[in-house]
């Protein structure tokens, strides 16, 4: 179908462009009139033109029936080009082996084992994921867009046998607008000119002039002028068209007028000297006897006549040798007149006004006929573009309902049907709104008995179920537009995202109005059964989701299996492709499935979890302990989990429970975790022992340097320390008080160990007094030479002397500094592992996830007086009194102050990026600035909360951009001047945190929000940026719930808490640590 646009707007080009080069004066040829510049040839004309001799018709013609036999070429200095009609695009890449030789002989039998691979993978994927009928893996090479296969797209109507192209039905359906035209006004007003030699046009124009018709005439005028250009149909064949009807309208006096009598009437009256050329004369001459065929014989059953009587006389007519006697041809035409006039004659079969026997026995051309006339509503030179006459030309195509047997409802959904296979053309969702207004109109359009009837008589033949059956020509149009949303759906994930997801708010619209006159064609619903009411919509939307969830998940099959990785990164990258698929399913197609199903998001999150539970299940039951791909495994498939469950509290809340969600069967990731986490963190104590009695062996109790005065084993010892405590927290894996007191137990052990070696190597101090000698009494010895008695002295052990001359007082103090150093790195390690213990949710996860619904997705949504603060605050004040209740008072300032952060972040993305539903006029700025003010008071708390200098800190940037809504529009495009003088004109998202209410970025976003006309004019010409009336922001329309993550992380005191039994191994190590640096400090007595 894209093909033939092409192609006719080629010829469109071509005819306009010979047009031009005919009418100037560089070439001298007859009147434009006369030519028929469809079969003259260009290169001939150009050749005219260059050498300025005269130009033959003929001759052009001759040249033009000569080209045909071969390809077309270029020639150029580099070389000749030509243009091959095969398209080499299927042939594929060029072969890389050797031609074979001319003796050879090859197969041209080569199976695909590509092909045999992809159709394993899906017999193994579709095993795996129990999900039947599920859309083809081969989408996976499908762009990520609405398919635009239009060439797929048939109403099944009875084949046309005769041979009539689609330029033969673009040609005929123009000569019966003609003909209906004719019979409607007065025949003089139309060929009042002809005799002169003039077009259309130019009789149109000086009928205008004459005031011979009325407006309504001028204006079907000017109509049957658009279509005929929509129709490629030059002003030569339209001229000869209009002299071939001239006395049709006295011809059809008391008749009723049908194809084959205008056929007859032009084969009567038009002969080969109208043509410039045999050539355009046998082509259109054997067009009108395939017409006849078409027609006649297919209704030939209802007269006294053989076929092969009739066929001997369409034949005589095709024959251009039987045409040069004129009595034969007389003889001939007369004789299908009398048999067309036979059949025209007869009674049609449901007694309708104007009705006549081609209305059933050839209704199929006739819808053809009226298919194209319908398409010339489109514009030829810009595609999926209506023309502003649309209603105009669909008004006036009426004048041929009583010839091609049309009513009210046929046409409503035949218009229907052109604008579909326009739209699957185009992408363009204009259309497609469209269509579903027309198909309104088809469906409640109520026929009467025998116009019911009729409709019913128009069959056609369709795929349905893996057979064929037949449906009327309305069902049929619902029954096809049904099966192509039905295709596109069926994968909403591959053809849909941010970018077209109003496309997908249409087609399921779409899909669910046409769905409802077939309920039986859904498939059955295995996986997971809906809810107890049992609508067609709901059914429908259900089967959409289940297969789109099931095609998802065999492309990433196909994608791991490319990417040939091992099992457990494999698993961890399911687990990140099936939260991308569920993040997507969350945010953009749930808010529009909702709508007709409304748990269409449990489903995609059942699906999701029951899918990665059949492959995870099995390494669970391998896995014995936490390696390094275990752990990302874990950790992976408990973050999927926990998505999927935060995606069904969010849709019923976590009191009441879908039904849906009995089909989940939870992963126990905690519960199976639990012992190999206590495991992991033993092997941990394990080495945090050996690398401490490593360090203490190799010490030698010398200052690191001048700054650093302690002991390099100290160093090395909390170096491990922190690195094991890094690693317990990166682990990512839910965890409880029990694990983090294993952990502080090998902390504590280890350093009591380290502890246990200072102590031991020093000496009793006792040991270091002198031994007191024996008592004496005082008396001076008489006699000088008297040998005394040496005084006895303890002599120490050798060990004991070893460790005094290795214990000197530098070593000492080092063992001092190394002690004290300890105790502060101590109350480091602890503060640190309570921040990574307690703050698992801060403000920026509080704001932006948890209460996105209520703020972020909510907030001044639509207008700001009807979406305040107000809705807000109680929701914020929850989490604060629950946040206040369970933390530590350490803690808590901390906390709170990241929550008034993140919501100062929030509010300011509200105000500058918040979509376009968000718009600010200056008298909204006072409201903002007390709602602003409450938010404040909330966390002051009227002194109990933050301190107010760091509130009017935090809320600084946020009252200066409400200061800019409170500006005219004329200051703050001054202020943007003057703040650059090139403005850039792409616009970066900046980071929260980095805007300042002055920079070029911030005010261009305050002028993008600001519900001025001047600011939008401005925007409109320095950055040509589009209306907000042009989208509709369908983010968070989810209704808001609250948060089970966050509330079951603040419901478990016995994991917050620690420090109540957790801090008693740190207060035993200090307690060590404060006698020990007593005992080695204090002074002998």
């Amino acid at each position: 179908m894209e093909s033939s646009l092409l192609l006719q707007r080629y010829r469109s080009d071509r005819r306009k462009l010979l047009e031009f080069l005919v009418s100037t004066n560089h070439l001298r040829a007859p009147a434009l009139a006369s030519l028929d510049l469809d079969t003259i040839s260009a290169d001939y004309v150009l050749e005219c033109i260059q050498s300025g001799g005269d130009f033959d018709p003929s001759e052009a013609s001759r040249r033009y029936r000569e080209g045909l036999d071969y390809p077309i070429m270029i020639n150029l200095s580099s070389g000749r080009f030509y243009f091959l009609l095969s398209r080499p695009e299927l042939s594929g890449s060029p072969p890389v082996r050797i031609a074979p030789q001319v003796e050879m002989k090859t197969s041209t039998s080569h199976p695909s084992s590509s092909a045999g691979k992809l159709d394993n993978l899906i017999g193994k994927g579709t095993g795996k994921c129990q999900i039947e009928n599920a859309a083809d893996t081969s989408a996976l090479n499908l762009p990520s867009q609405p398919a635009k296969d239009a060439k797929a797209l048939s109403l099944g109507l009875p084949s046309i046998t005769a041979g009539l192209s689609d330029d033969d039905i673009q040609q005929t359906a123009y000569e019966v607008l003609l003909a209906s035209f004719v019979l409607s006004r007065r025949e003089a007003d139309l060929f009042q000119d002809e005799k002169n030699g003039k077009n259309f046009r130019a009789s149109s124009e000086q009928a205008t002039n004459d005031e011979l018709g009325s407006v309504t005439e001028d204006c079907n005028y000017s109509m049957l002028e658009v279509v005929r250009v929509q129709l490629e149909i030059s002003e030569a064949i339209s001229a000869l068209t209009k002299k071939g009807l001239r006395n049709f309208t006295l011809k059809m006096m008391h008749k009723q007028a049908d194809v084959p009598r205008i056929t007859l009437q032009l084969l009567s009256v038009v002969c080969s000297s109208d043509f410039p050329n045999e050539r355009s004369y046998v082509r259109w001459q054997k067009r009108q006897a395939n017409i006849l065929e078409e027609l006649l014989l297919r209704s030939i059953s209802s007269i006294s006549v053989t076929p092969a009587k009739l066929s001997n006389l369409i034949s005589n007519l095709r024959n251009t040798e039987e045409w040069i006697s004129t009595d034969r041809l007389a003889e001939t035409l007369k004789a299908l007149r009398n048999y067309a006039s036979e059949l025209s004659s007869m009674p049609g079969k449901f007694g309708i006004p104007h009705e006549t026997l081609y209305w059933t026995e050839s209704y199929h051309f006739n819808i053809k006929l009226y298919e194209r006339l319908l398409s010339s509503v489109f514009d030829v030179l810009e595609d999926g573009q209506l023309l502003q006459e649309a209603e105009e030309i669909l008004a006036f195509l009426r004048l041929t309902w009583p010839i091609l047997g049309i009513t009210e409802k046929i046409h409503d959904a035949l218009f229907a049907w052109v604008l579909f296979v326009q739209f699957v053309q185009t992408g363009e969702l204009k259309l497609l709104k469209l269509t579903v207004v027309e198909l309104h109109k088809a469906l409640s359009c109520e026929d009467g008995d025998m116009m019911g009837q009729y409709t019913s008589s128009l069959s056609c033949s369709v795929v349905a179920s893996g057979g064929r059956r037949v449906l009327n020509l309305v069902d049929s149009v619902i029954f096809n537009i049904n099966m192509w949303c039905c295709n596109q759906l069926e994968d909403y994930h591959l053809h849909f995202n941010q970018d077209n997801c109003s496309t997908f708010q249409d087609l399921l619209a779409l899909a669910c109005l046409t769905g409802s006159s077939f309920p039986y064609e859904c498939a059955e619903i295995k996986h997971v059964r809906p809810m107890a009411e049992n609508l067609a919509a709901s059914k429908l939307a259900h089967m959409f989701v289940e297969k789109s969830i099931g095609a998802a998940y065999r492309r990433v099959l196909n994608f791991l299996d490319a990417e040939n990785l091992e099992k457990d990164h494999s698993l961890v990258m399911l687990a990140n492709k099936f939260k991308e698929v569920a993040e997507k399913e969350y945010t953009l197609f749930s808010p529009v499935l909702c709508q007709q199903y409304p748990e269409a998001g449990i489903v995609a999150a059942v699906l999701l979890h029951q899918l990665y539970g059949k492959h995870l299940k099995p390494f669970l039951e391998v896995v014995s302990h936490l390696s390094e791909s275990t752990i990302k495994v874990l950790a992976a498939s408990n973050s999927l989990e926990s998505y999927l469950t935060y995606i069904l509290h969010s849709a019923y809340g976590e009191k009441k429970r879908s039904p849906t969600a009995n089909y989940i069967h939870p992963y126990q990731i905690r519960s199976f975790c639990s012992p190999l986490i206590v495991h992991w963190v033993q092997t941990q104590q394990n080495n945090i022992l050996e690398w401490t009695q490593r360090a203490i062996n190799i010490e030698d109790w010398e200052p690191l340097s001048n700054q650093q005065r302690q002991a390099a084993s100290i160093i090395e010892v909390f170096r491990i320390i922190e690195e094991i405590v890094d690693q317990f927290f990166n682990l990512n894996l839910p965890m409880d008080i029990i694990h983090l007191r294993s952990l502080l137990i090998g902390i504590r052990q280890s350093l009591e160990a380290y502890l246990l070696h200072i102590i031991n190597q020093q000496v009793d101090k006792s040991l270091v007094y002198p031994t007191p000698p024996a008592l004496t009494r005082y008396e001076e010895s008489a006699n000088p030479f008297t040998k005394k008695k040496p005084v006895e002295r303890l002599m120490l052990e050798d060990k004991t002397m070893n460790q005094l001359n290795d214990l000197t007082l530098p070593k000492l103090c080092v063992k001092l500094n190394t002690l004290h150093y300890l105790r502060e790195q101590l109350d480091t390690l602890e503060d640190a592992i309570k921040h990574s213990w307690v703050l698992l949710q801060t403000g920026a996860r509080a704001i932006f996830w948890d209460l996105r619904n209520s703020m972020i997705f909510s907030l001044y949504q639509g207008s700001v007086e009807n979406a305040r603060f107000e809705i807000f605050i109680p929701m914020l004040d929850e989490v604060l009194d629950t946040v206040c209740d369970l933390i530590v008072d350490s803690l808590r300032d901390q906390v709170v102050s990241s929550i008034f952060e993140a919501t100062m972040d929030g509010y300011i993305w509200v105000m500058l990026d918040g979509g376009p539903a968000r718009v600010f006029s200056e008298s909204d700025a006072t409201m903002m600035q007390q709602d602003l003010n409450d938010l404040k008071d909330l966390f002051v708390a009227n002194g109990q909360g933050l301190p107010q200098d760091v509130v009017e800190k935090e809320a600084r940037l946020g009252e200066e951009i409400l200061d800019l809504y409170a500006m005219k529009a004329e200051t703050i495009i001054d202020m943007l001047i003057s703040a650059s003088q090139q403005i850039p004109n792409h616009l970066e998202i900046k980071k929260p945190g980095r805007r300042s209410a002055t920079d070029v970025d911030t005010l261009l976003r305050v002028l993008c929000h600001k519900k001025d006309k001047y600011a939008s004019k401005f925007l409109k010409i320095q950055y040509q940026l589009p209306k907000s009336s042009d989208y509709e922001d369908t983010t968070g329309k989810v209704p808001p719930a609250k948060n089970p993550l966050l509330s079951d992380m603040l419901r478990r005191k016995s994991s917050i808490n620690w420090t109540k039994k957790g801090q008693r191994s740190f207060k035993i190590v200090k307690n060590k640590f404060q006698e020990a640096t007593s005992e080695i400090g204090r002074p002998p007595r």
